[in-house]
């Protein structure tokens, strides 16, 4: 079954201008994690390859942002033109009523709002997660050694001393090397001498000759030495992070649901984990919210329809997401409201919308 006329014509005068929309919109919404992605590859010599495999996992997170942004600008530009070249009028002469005309935004905007529902508590959470990992994962490399005499170096999980060294060759003198804990027992070395070195692409050895190894004991009077004529340690390029305490970012709606369930749940996080549950389904209905307003707000543009249609486009999304802040932390304040002030926004332009088809409809 084939589409009918008039629904394929207004797609394809749409989708042009959603696609321009929502890769400027993504592209402004990046820009501070390529500034800060860009400056680590450059520091850490990474290829550019993991900046493009970083943004490929931040796109769900900014997604749940910049396409319902890109529908709104899309509807208001495409209905205004067609509003300002006489086409509207011409329909409505044909006999098209309101819904005829607007329904393929509707549809439209129905489809990415169930999208949206599953990167907003899904994806989104988990492609953030997986950038985080990444992210901390480069920074810990070790891709380059400023070491001075007299001065300690951070080596992934150990702290090196030296009271002589020639950065030139590597070569060391008075070594004091310490190992403080974490999920190794904790562990200091003392040589005489030694070298450090960087192998490309596997990590940092140090290689000591003449020392001593001391093993603290939990008994203050006991502890456990040996000596050596030769002691090598290789530090892995990259230090594996370990666990680390997860945002609510990161989380998915599964893990926050999960964590409100649990009873030693601190009362602060359930009202955050409430409130981030209601962002992200308020957020995921934003295109259906937009098409309430875009489409009777679009047929009345009329004449340079273009730069008004672009400012009522600012205007709506700084009302909206103005209320949508608000509603955060009238949530995150209010224990009682933290599953519904999210929600203002939506409500606030849902009302508006009706309004405006109703006086879309009576003309």
């Amino acid at each position: 079954m084939t589409m009918p006329i008039l629904p394929r014509y207004l797609l394809r005068q749409f989708l042009p201008i959603f696609a321009l929309s929502l890769g400027v919109f993504t592209g402004v919404l990046v820009m501070n994690h390529f500034v800060r992605l860009f400056n680590l590859a450059v520091m850490k010599g990474i290829s550019p390859l993991w900046i493009a495999g970083c943004f490929a996992r931040l796109l769900p997170f900014i997604a749940g942002l910049a396409v319902p942004m890109a529908f709104l600008v899309a509807t208001l530009l495409t209905l205004g033109q067609l509003s300002e070249s006489g086409e509207v009028t011409a329909l409505r002469a044909s006999g098209f009523s309101f819904g005829e005309m607007t329904w393929p935004f509707l549809a439209a905007a129905a489809a990415l709002s169930v999208l949206l529902l599953y990167v907003n508590h899904k994806a989104a959470p988990e492609g953030f997660h997986s950038f985080r990992d990444d992210y901390l994962s480069a920074a810990s490399r070790i891709t380059r050694i400023d070491f001075q005499a007299g001065s300690f170096v951070t080596l992934g999980p150990w702290k090196l001393f030296a009271k002589k060294a020639e950065p030139e060759t590597g070569r060391l003198s008075g070594v004091y090397l310490v190992r403080q804990g974490g999920s190794q027992r904790p562990l200091r070395v003392e040589a005489e001498r030694g070298r450090l070195s960087l192998e490309a692409g596997r990590g940092a050895v140090l290689e000591l000759e003449d020392g001593v190894l001391q093993l603290p004991n939990p008994d203050p009077s006991r502890l456990t030495s040996g000596s050596f004529e030769r002691y090598a340690l290789r530090v892995p390029l990259a230090a594996p992070i370990g666990r680390r305490a997860l945002d609510i970012p990161e989380m998915d709606t599964a893990t926050l649901r999960r964590r409100l369930a649990d009873p030693t749940t601190s009362r602060q996080h359930r009202v955050e984990y409430a409130v981030e549950i209601a962002v992200r389904s308020a957020g995921a209905l934003t295109p259906l919210v937009f098409f309430c307003i875009a489409a009777p707000l679009g047929m009345r543009l009329g004449r340079h329809s273009r730069g008004f249609g672009f400012a009522a486009s600012l205007v709506i999304l700084f009302g909206f997401y103005g209320l949508l802040a608000l509603g955060i932390g009238v949530g995150r304040r209010e224990a009682a409201l933290a599953s519904v002030a999210p929600w203002a926004a939506d409500a606030a332009g849902l009302a508006l919308g009706a309004v405006l088809t109703r006086r879309a409809m009576s003309r």
